[in-house]
């Protein structure tokens, strides 16, 4: 019974962290009107660190379990389309950056959207700031979506090695041409017969 509850831990300990962060983005004041400049400078900062943080969170992953890199994979996703949405809305402060993208719940749709590649076209990013911005997300989203297909196909095909191998037994069938254990303990072959005491 370990082994589930284990599980349903870890799942609502994610979900959990996940609520929360989101919870943190909407609360997270937004700075007003920025120069273009101080603006290009809080974003690349965030974003080189927000990148070292990935590649080092993607190194310790590979090295642990199935699970707990499909966690870990997850958080970080929601990290980043966190990161992202917040500087676009920070962005959209400025003049002639996005159109129709007045709201952190606008700028989080506009992310999600954009990371799965719907991209319904209501928002748009017309200023140069902010379609850097995009371009830098769609880099992140590239390098995900390739850890999140790595990490998935591994643990698959390391649940199918196991299906087909499945648990080793100590004793094996003798098929034919292969004496069994009694015959291996007498010593004795077919058309002999056993030497008689004197």
């Amino acid at each position: 019974m370990s082994g589930p509850q284990s599980h349903t831990r870890s799942v609502v300990g994610t979900v959990a962290l996940v609520a929360f962060a989101t919870v943190v983005y909407y609360l997270l004041p937004v700075p007003g009107a920025m120069r273009q400049t101080s603006w290009a400078v809080m974003f690349f900062l965030g974003a080189a660190v927000l990148g070292a943080l990935i590649l080092t969170a993607i190194r310790r992953l590979l090295r642990a379990g199935e699970n707990a890199r499909i966690r870990g994979l997850i958080l970080l996703l929601t990290l980043t389309v966190l990161f992202f949405s917040w500087c676009d809305e920070s962005v959209a402060e400025l003049p002639n950056q996005f159109t129709e993208l007045a709201s952190k719940t606008d700028s989080l749709y506009f992310n999600i959207s954009t990371l799965s590649t719907v991209g319904f076209g209501d928002v748009d990013p017309v200023g140069q700031l902010a379609r850097a911005a995009v371009t830098v997300q769609i880099v992140f989203n590239l390098v995900f979506l390739g850890a999140a297909v790595s990490l998935i196909t591994g643990f698959f095909r390391t649940r199918a090695r196991g299906q087909v191998h499945g648990p080793s037994h100590g004793t094996e069938h003798a098929g034919p041409g292969h004496a069994g254990p009694e015959e291996a303990g007498t010593g004795s072959s077919p058309g002999r017969r056993p030497a008689e005491p004197g």
